[in-house]
């Protein structure tokens, strides 16, 4: 496996963190929204989209944690 872009990496999660924020509005188009990035950014960064996607919700948790 290739090494990850990591600024690339930091921007998707950012990105992905906050759609998925959104998606979690009963709005199915949000939800939509949130898979279409999560496809593409899987694909830009040449990573599994069922790890990206635990990335996020890591990411996630820590951007709630120090928020309180």
């Amino acid at each position: 496996m290739m090494p990850v872009d990591r600024t690339m990496l930091k921007q998707a999660l950012n990105e992905l963190v906050r759609l998925k924020g959104g998606a979690e509005n009963p709005t199915r188009f949000l939800a939509q929204l949130y898979s279409s990035a999560l496809h593409e950014w899987a694909g830009q960064l040449g990573v599994d989209q069922h790890k990206l996607h635990k990335l996020v919700h890591v990411k996630e948790a820590i951007s709630e944690r120090r928020l309180h």
